[in-house]
Protein backbone atom coordinates (compact mmCIF):
# COMPACT_ATOMS: atom_id res chain seq x y z
CA UNK A 1 0.00 0.00 0.00
CA UNK A 2 3.06 2.23 -0.23
CA UNK A 3 1.86 3.77 -3.49
CA UNK A 4 -1.40 4.95 -1.89
CA UNK A 5 -2.01 8.68 -1.68
CA UNK A 6 -4.85 9.83 0.56
CA UNK A 7 -6.36 13.21 -0.16
CA UNK A 8 -8.66 15.34 1.95
CA UNK A 9 -8.40 18.85 0.51
CA UNK A 10 -9.24 20.12 -2.96
CA UNK A 11 -5.56 20.87 -3.70
CA UNK A 12 -4.51 17.37 -2.57
CA UNK A 13 -7.24 15.92 -4.79
CA UNK A 14 -6.03 17.88 -7.82
CA UNK A 15 -2.45 16.79 -7.17
CA UNK A 16 -3.44 13.12 -6.85
CA UNK A 17 -5.52 13.39 -10.02
CA UNK A 18 -2.59 14.92 -11.91
CA UNK A 19 -0.32 12.10 -10.74
CA UNK A 20 -2.77 9.44 -11.85
CA UNK A 21 -3.57 11.01 -15.24
CA UNK A 22 0.12 11.44 -16.02
CA UNK A 23 0.69 7.73 -15.35
CA UNK A 24 -1.89 6.58 -17.93
CA UNK A 25 -0.51 5.05 -21.11
CA UNK A 26 -3.52 4.00 -23.23
CA UNK A 27 -6.93 4.47 -21.55
CA UNK A 28 -8.46 6.90 -19.07
CA UNK A 29 -11.97 6.27 -17.73
CA UNK A 30 -13.62 9.00 -15.67
CA UNK A 31 -16.86 8.44 -13.75
CA UNK A 32 -17.90 11.79 -12.32
CA UNK A 33 -21.07 13.55 -11.35
CA UNK A 34 -20.55 16.58 -13.63
CA UNK A 35 -16.79 17.40 -14.01
CA UNK A 36 -17.20 20.59 -11.93
CA UNK A 37 -14.43 19.45 -9.58
CA UNK A 38 -11.05 18.19 -10.67
CA UNK A 39 -9.75 21.19 -12.56
CA UNK A 40 -10.88 19.91 -15.93
CA UNK A 41 -11.03 23.47 -17.28
CA UNK A 42 -7.50 24.40 -16.21
CA UNK A 43 -5.02 24.99 -19.05
CA UNK A 44 -2.65 22.33 -17.67
CA UNK A 45 -5.39 19.68 -17.46
CA UNK A 46 -6.70 20.53 -20.94
CA UNK A 47 -3.16 20.26 -22.35
CA UNK A 48 -2.60 16.92 -20.61
CA UNK A 49 -5.83 15.51 -22.03
CA UNK A 50 -5.11 16.96 -25.47
CA UNK A 51 -1.65 15.37 -25.52
CA UNK A 52 -3.18 12.05 -24.45
CA UNK A 53 -5.60 12.21 -27.39
CA UNK A 54 -2.85 13.35 -29.75
CA UNK A 55 -0.96 10.12 -29.01
CA UNK A 56 -3.93 8.06 -30.28
CA UNK A 57 -5.11 7.07 -26.85
CA UNK A 58 -8.68 6.91 -25.54
CA UNK A 59 -10.53 8.90 -22.87
CA UNK A 60 -14.03 7.89 -21.78
CA UNK A 61 -15.99 10.18 -19.50
CA UNK A 62 -19.27 9.06 -17.95
CA UNK A 63 -21.36 11.74 -16.22
CA UNK A 64 -24.52 11.74 -14.16
CA UNK A 65 -25.30 15.31 -15.29
CA UNK A 66 -23.84 17.19 -18.27
CA UNK A 67 -25.19 20.66 -17.40
CA UNK A 68 -21.84 21.95 -16.09
CA UNK A 69 -20.00 20.54 -19.09
CA UNK A 70 -22.33 22.19 -21.60
CA UNK A 71 -22.67 25.56 -19.82
CA UNK A 72 -19.33 26.15 -18.10
CA UNK A 73 -16.66 23.91 -19.60
CA UNK A 74 -15.89 25.57 -22.92
CA UNK A 75 -12.33 24.24 -23.07
CA UNK A 76 -13.51 20.66 -22.57
CA UNK A 77 -16.20 21.11 -25.23
CA UNK A 78 -13.57 22.47 -27.66
CA UNK A 79 -11.37 19.50 -26.85
CA UNK A 80 -14.33 17.23 -27.59
CA UNK A 81 -15.01 19.00 -30.90
CA UNK A 82 -11.42 18.47 -32.11
CA UNK A 83 -10.62 15.11 -30.54
CA UNK A 84 -14.06 13.46 -30.62
CA UNK A 85 -12.54 10.32 -32.14
CA UNK A 86 -10.41 9.81 -29.00
CA UNK A 87 -12.45 11.62 -26.33
CA UNK A 88 -15.92 10.18 -25.67
CA UNK A 89 -18.49 11.55 -23.23
CA UNK A 90 -21.75 9.88 -22.26
CA UNK A 91 -24.44 10.70 -19.73
CA UNK A 92 -25.72 7.79 -17.69
CA UNK A 93 -29.42 7.13 -17.41
CA UNK A 94 -31.19 8.40 -14.31
CA UNK A 95 -32.64 5.03 -13.41
CA UNK A 96 -31.36 3.63 -11.15
CA UNK A 97 -30.07 6.78 -9.46
CA UNK A 98 -26.34 7.27 -9.94
CA UNK A 99 -23.89 6.40 -7.20
CA UNK A 100 -22.62 9.37 -5.23
CA UNK A 101 -18.96 8.37 -5.50
CA UNK A 102 -16.66 9.21 -8.38
CA UNK A 103 -13.52 7.60 -9.70
CA UNK A 104 -10.85 7.77 -12.37
CA UNK A 105 -9.13 4.72 -13.85
CA UNK A 106 -5.76 4.87 -15.58
CA UNK A 107 -5.31 1.86 -17.84
CA UNK A 108 -6.07 -1.36 -15.95
CA UNK A 109 -4.26 -0.55 -12.75
CA UNK A 110 -4.43 3.06 -11.55
CA UNK A 111 -7.38 4.15 -9.40
CA UNK A 112 -8.47 7.43 -7.85
CA UNK A 113 -11.69 7.16 -5.86
CA UNK A 114 -13.67 9.87 -4.10
CA UNK A 115 -16.10 8.59 -1.52
CA UNK A 116 -18.81 11.17 -2.23
CA UNK A 117 -19.40 13.66 -5.03
CA UNK A 118 -19.77 16.48 -2.49
CA UNK A 119 -16.46 15.80 -0.72
CA UNK A 120 -12.88 15.71 -1.91
CA UNK A 121 -11.75 12.93 0.45
CA UNK A 122 -10.48 9.78 -1.16
CA UNK A 123 -7.57 7.59 -2.17
CA UNK A 124 -5.35 7.27 -5.24
CA UNK A 125 -3.21 4.25 -6.08
CA UNK A 126 -1.14 3.84 -9.24
CA UNK A 127 -1.07 0.04 -8.91
CA UNK A 128 -4.39 -1.32 -7.66
CA UNK A 129 -5.27 -3.94 -10.25
CA UNK A 130 -7.98 -5.64 -8.19
CA UNK A 131 -9.79 -2.38 -7.41
CA UNK A 132 -9.28 -1.19 -10.99
CA UNK A 133 -10.80 -4.38 -12.41
CA UNK A 134 -13.85 -4.10 -10.16
CA UNK A 135 -14.41 -0.41 -10.99
CA UNK A 136 -13.77 -1.06 -14.70
CA UNK A 137 -16.57 -3.63 -14.75
CA UNK A 138 -18.89 -1.12 -13.09
CA UNK A 139 -17.81 1.66 -15.46
CA UNK A 140 -18.16 -0.49 -18.58
CA UNK A 141 -21.63 -1.68 -17.54
CA UNK A 142 -22.80 1.90 -16.95
CA UNK A 143 -21.10 3.02 -20.18
CA UNK A 144 -22.92 0.42 -22.24
CA UNK A 145 -26.28 1.41 -20.72
CA UNK A 146 -25.75 5.17 -21.10
CA UNK A 147 -28.05 6.14 -23.92
CA UNK A 148 -27.01 9.76 -24.38
CA UNK A 149 -23.73 10.86 -25.93
CA UNK A 150 -22.42 14.38 -25.52
CA UNK A 151 -21.44 16.03 -28.78
CA UNK A 152 -19.65 19.33 -29.22
CA UNK A 153 -21.49 19.87 -32.50
CA UNK A 154 -25.14 20.90 -32.73
CA UNK A 155 -27.05 19.79 -35.79
CA UNK A 156 -29.47 22.30 -37.21
CA UNK A 157 -32.37 21.65 -39.52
Amino acid sequence: MSDAIRFETPSDYLSALDTLLQSATHLIRIYDWDLADGGYESPARIELLKEFCRQKRTIKILLADDTYLRRHAGQMMRLLSVWGHALHVRVRDADPPPARDSFVLADDKGVLKRHDKDETRGLMRRDARGDAAELALRFDGEWDRASRRVSAHTLGL
